[in-house]
């Protein structure tokens, strides 16, 4: 019992690890063998921190009731079922590694320090990849009216299935990782170590932009933003006045900006990939999620308040009746969308509140937390979500378990965080 926070904390790297290689079935095995040894030390330990319910965690339970009505009020319960035990697999993972880190806080900025270095890695074999050159396993890439300079390879990684989409949406997960060592080692005065973790900061992003993830770009868009207002707001505190701000700091954001602007300029497949986020009908890729979008909506009017029930074995079943000919689809390529159409409005409006509730505390710990290490934590959970929610408002890669698992990883911390 003494060694069994060590047990469940050496299955939780492992499950993280496994993301990079595993299937799905192994993670959820993984997740499952955490979860147990996390719930038998919280009910048979003698000495264990009583597990009260925040106001986010309450609503999460009020999401997954939701979830659970769609279940039997899906027309195809067995399939639908077969959604509805992943999704309950990852709540419970959810609120095991809550409790787990609530009583091991020590073990949040391991567990950051990881995830940075498994991102690295992945990010190393991205551009790698796209160096090289990766033949595409999949038409993932619309080739009319486009010349060979501007044929992007992009990149997949190691993860399985092998998918552009499925690799930027893990590397956004990990992104907020390198923020947490970036300015946690400025603050203890490590310099240099802050600007070997601004160099993979930049290596990360130059792989998410190597996979040419339209998605991932405008995750960017939400990612950016929230950061550089948080960095704008703590120098004009620290310094009094943007004037006042040290020339250094200055200087390395302009030549970071620089180096981004660089890369992008001299690529042409780049320039060319995110030129065509706004080519809509004109391009195959959009033109085929419009009329995803298109199908999806009519079934989400059709079933709104339950939905159609929970999974992608489910929900392609059902929109076969929708689809037009020849535009079959796995999801409907919009986490909000998805969640409404799964499992009904009322499930979605309880998610948007659950994640307004854990940007709220987040924000109070920012403002009111004397603790910058736990400060930098909160500011990191929510650069997460903005990463993850703006990719998913175009892809609904988010649901696969290697983002699953590292997303819920990340609001875990929140619990051992306090205002």
């Amino acid at each position: 019992m003494e060694n069994i926070d060590n047990f469940a904390y050496l299955v939780l790297l492992f499950l993280l690890f496994s993301a990079v290689f595993a299937s799905s079935d192994s993670m959820g095995a993984l997740s499952l063998i955490f979860s147990f040894l996390v719930i038998f030390k919280m009910l048979f330990a003698q000495k264990t921190k009583k597990y009260s319910l925040e106001t986010h965690e309450k609503i999460y339970i009020l999401y997954f009731l939701f979830v659970t009505i769609s279940l039997f009020g899906s027309s195809l319960f067995p399939l639908s079922l077969h959604g509805y035990i992943k999704t309950l697999i990852y709540v419970l993972f959810f609120f095991s590694a809550s409790y787990f880190f609530n009583s091991n806080k020590n073990k949040i900025m391991p567990t950051i320090f990881f995830v940075a270095i498994l991102t690295t890695f992945e990010s190393i074999i991205a551009i790698l990849q796209n160096i090289r050159g990766v033949e595409e396993i999949s038409g993932w890439q619309d080739m009319s009216n486009i010349n060979p300079e501007q044929i992007i390879s992009r990149a997949y990684g190691t993860l399985k299935p092998y998918n552009p989409n499925l690799l930027a949406g893990y590397l956004l997960c990990g992104l907020s990782s390198y923020i947490v060592l970036i300015l946690s080692n400025l603050k203890n005065g490590k310099k240099r170590f802050a600007l070997i973790y601004s160099g993979l900061f930049l290596l990360n992003l130059i792989a998410i932009i190597d996979t040419g993830c339209r998605g991932a770009y405008l995750g960017f868009l939400f990612f950016f933003p929230v950061l550089f207002l948080a960095l704008f707001y703590y120098l004009k505190k620290t310094f009094g006045s943007i004037s006042n701000i040290k020339k250094r700091y200055k200087n390395l954001f302009v030549a970071f900006s620089i180096a981004i602007l660089t890369f992008i300029a001299t690529n042409p497949a780049i320039i060319k990939r995110i030129q065509s986020i706004f080519a809509l009908r004109a391009d195959s890729s959009i033109s085929f999620r419009l009329n995803v979008y298109e199908a999806v909506w009519k079934m989400f009017l059709d079933n709104p308040f339950l939905g159609v029930g929970i999974g992608n074995q489910n929900f392609r079943e059902i929109y076969g009746l929708y689809m037009k000919t020849g535009y079959d689809a796995l999801g409907s390529y919009c986490v909000p969308l998805e969640i409404a159409v799964e499992s009904g409005v009322f499930a979605l409006f309880a998610f948007i509140l659950f994640l307004f509730f854990v940007i709220k505390k987040c924000y109070l710990i920012c403002v009111n937390n004397s603790n910058s290490i736990e400060k930098i934590v909160a500011l990191s959970i929510v650069l997460l979500i903005c990463a993850t929610m703006g990719h998913g408002l175009f892809d609904t890669i988010w649901f696969r378990p290697q983002l699953q698992f590292l997303f819920w990883t990340n609001l875990a911390f929140l619990k051992a965080l306090k205002i």
